[in-house]
């Protein structure tokens, strides 16, 4: 869903007032329309007690909004770190002699945990566990990725008896057992308890918690329906810190970052979205505009069900602007679509598309198609021929569209020459005049054709206000580090 349709849709259909109690949730989306999502949630956060019923109504919804991108953009970031780790690390353990890692194959093996490739890291999990020289820490935390693995391909015993040979007494390895046990459902363990063991294990110890630990209690947090105290944890991190360092030969130093960061920072915004959206609906002025939302946060961070049954309540409304109606009926056709209905939806769509002339609504149907990943040549051939006909924020989204197709579709070159196209000329890769997740989708391009600088240039302007971005850029430095044989060819901003 495109930015800018985001913050006209708060501007125009909650018809936020001027007043001075307002001023709040005027700066907030402000700060979203730059993209700015941290700077947006912190401050409507800390504002949202003190305003009065109807302007705090406002500030929910722009909290869901704010969340919702927030989501969502995690979630590229997360896909692209995941390609990334798996090059980078897989050359880390390729290396023999005195330079070899003894950590890199637990994160190896996490990395394919992540990747959704049990049966890869169960193997990798377990050459790490009988290395002989790895710290007994390192082997009860690579046993429960070990426990996940089994889980994962339905080998339930196994993975229950690892798990409960676990004395999990250090926070880390007691915060990754609650993440685990979280997410094999088994909540009789009471997971939530043992996140907050963890914590205070870490505290006990004169330390901070770890970004290995935050990371999981995000997780379990988001999962149990503890978004506040999830939202406050993330306040206290550092969420550009690695989770372990390991001194090697002489002046090298690896760092390694844990993936999952990202995956739990978008399950609990997505989370927050929903939480939020949904105390906004509970106020008349804004409920239609918190269904809109509603409707794509539960696609992407809820259920189906609800996505569509919040969907149709909106439409049924006759007070909202067709713009929104029509992306709406592109939602409700996708969502039939996953749920089965496919032959129908298609066709939904296929109508939707005949008659549209504006470039939002085809933006939104070449996103679906994208999606759902469906080919679409003819819808394609006509946004082609209407992105020729103009530039700016209007045709941004018809270019990222378009790009999105073709990347979906393996066509490098064609996906970054229309994500190029769409970038603002002048400032092409800051978020305050670009959507992020198209420059991350770009940058993964970049990657993927080894341009390596052009990545990096992206992935630094996005850290000013995603630190989290920092694994993806020390690996994809690492990579192009060993492209390049020296160190000295990329820098790392």
């Amino acid at each position: 869903m495109k930015k800018v349709v985001l913050f006209c849709a708060i501007t125009v259909l909650l018809a936020v007032s001027s007043h001075a109690a307002d001023d709040p949730v005027k700066k907030g989306m402000q700060l979203y329309k730059k993209h700015h999502y941290e700077d947006a949630g912190s401050l409507l956060r800390s504002h949202l007690y003190s305003l009065n019923h109807s302007s705090a109504s406002t500030a929910c919804m722009s909290l869901g909004m704010v969340y919702l991108s927030s989501a969502e953009l995690y979630n590229e970031l997360c896909r692209t770190s995941i390609s990334v780790h798996l090059d980078y690390l897989a050359r880390l353990d390729a290396v023999s002699g005195k330079a070899k890692s003894l950590l890199v194959k637990l994160y190896l093996a996490q990395a394919f945990l992540e990747a959704e490739k049990p049966d890869k890291a169960a193997s990798i999990f377990q050459k790490f566990i009988a290395e002989k020289k790895v710290e007994t820490k390192y082997k009860e935390i690579a046993k429960v990725g070990l426990g996940s693995s089994y889980y994962l391909q339905n080998k339930t015993k196994k993975a229950k008896k690892i798990w409960t040979s676990l004395k999990a007494t250090d926070p880390e390895v007691l915060s990754g057992l609650a993440k685990a046990y979280c997410k094999a459902g088994l909540h009789d363990k009471n997971p939530l308890a043992m996140c907050d063991k963890a914590l205070e294990l870490a505290q006990q110890s004169g330390k901070t918690a770890s970004i290995q630990v935050i990371k999981n209690v995000l997780w379990v947090y988001a999962a149990t329906g503890q978004v506040v105290k999830g939202l406050d944890l993330i306040k206290k991190a550092n969420l550009k810190s690695f989770s372990h360092e390991e001194a090697m030969v002489k002046n090298k130093i690896i760092r390694f970052y844990d993936l999952s960061l990202l995956s739990s920072l978008s399950v609990l915004y997505g989370k927050a979205s929903l939480k939020y959206l949904n105390k906004a609906a509970e106020d008349a002025k804004v409920k239609n505009a918190a269904q809109y939302y509603l409707g794509i946060a539960n696609a992407r961070f809820g259920n189906i069900d609800e996505s569509i049954k919040v969907t149709e309540m909106f439409l049924s409304s006759t007070r909202m602007p067709p713009r929104y109606r029509n992306t709406a009926k592109v939602m409700l056709a996708e969502s039939r679509y996953l749920k089965g209905d496919k032959e129908a939806a298609k066709r939904r769509l296929e109508n939707l598309a005949q008659t549209a002339t504006d470039p939002y609504l085809l933006s939104d149907i070449l996103f679906a198609y994208s999606r759902v990943q469906i080919e679409c040549p003819d819808i394609v051939k006509k946004a082609s021929a209407l992105a020729d006909t103009g530039e700016g924020k209007r045709f941004a989204g018809i270019n990222f569209a378009l790009g999105k197709y073709y990347l979906w579709k393996k066509n490098l070159s064609k996906a970054a020459s229309f994500m190029e196209a769409g970038r603002d000329k002048s400032n092409k890769n800051r978020i305050e005049y670009n959507d992020p997740l198209m420059l991350v989708n770009l940058a993964r391009i970049y990657y993927r054709t080894k341009k390596f600088s052009e990545a990096l240039e992206i992935y630094f302007e996005i850290s000013k206000q995603f630190p989290a971005v920092r694994q993806i850029q020390v690996a994809m430095q690492g990579v192009y580090s060993m492209e390049q044989k020296s160190a000295g060819d990329a820098k790392l901003f």
